[in-house]
């Protein structure tokens, strides 16, 4: 009798400790979707600051940018899965360099259409930019696509984008 209610009591404490770990499971799940939510929130909140977009604007390039980010999500999807390709036909034997240099050139076909999407989206939000809001966004275009930090590995002395580059961010 003694022994059975030493079993009910180890088994009772397994699955407190089974119940908790579901629970813990189950909460840092939840927080890190939401995070993935804010992500993309805040993305979208970092323009409208950085840019000083009055409501009616960033609604406007929401509208605006709806086709745009889901052609952006589909292209994006086809590069992955060609990707995906290559490393497959990489992996294999039997591939021939015919095959794989077919894999790369679709690569680039849609790594140059996700290009497109996002210069589109930067059009849509230039299109309803004050003359004030565009010089904030050729600034942050340049703070975010780091051109300044490319020149470090140009080989040119007197090159003339350097001194663009320095015009821009002052």
């Amino acid at each position: 009798m003694e022994s059975k209610g030493k079993a009910v009591k180890w088994l009772n404490i397994f699955l407190l400790v089974i119940n908790i770990s579901a629970f813990a499971t189950f909460l840092f799940m939840n927080s890190r979707q939401e995070t993935g939510f804010d992500e993309q929130y805040s993305s979208d909140e970092f323009l409208r600051d950085r840019l000083k977009l009055s409501d009616a604007q960033y609604e406007q390039i929401l509208e605006m940018d709806q086709k745009v980010f889901r052609n952006y999500q589909l292209l994006i999807d086809i590069e992955c899965e060609s990707n995906f390709e290559l490393i497959k036909a990489l992996s294999s034997e039997n591939t021939s360099n015919e095959e794989i240099y077919e894999i790369v050139e679709k690569i680039g076909r849609y790594h140059g259409l996700v290009k497109k999407q996002t210069v589109k989206h930067f059009q849509n939000i230039k299109s309803i930019c004050t003359e004030e809001q565009k010089e904030r966004l050729d600034a942050l275009l340049l703070e975010m696509m780091e051109v300044g930090d490319q020149c470090q590995y140009c080989n040119k002395e007197n090159c003339s984008r350097r001194n663009q580059i320095k015009q821009k961010k002052n």
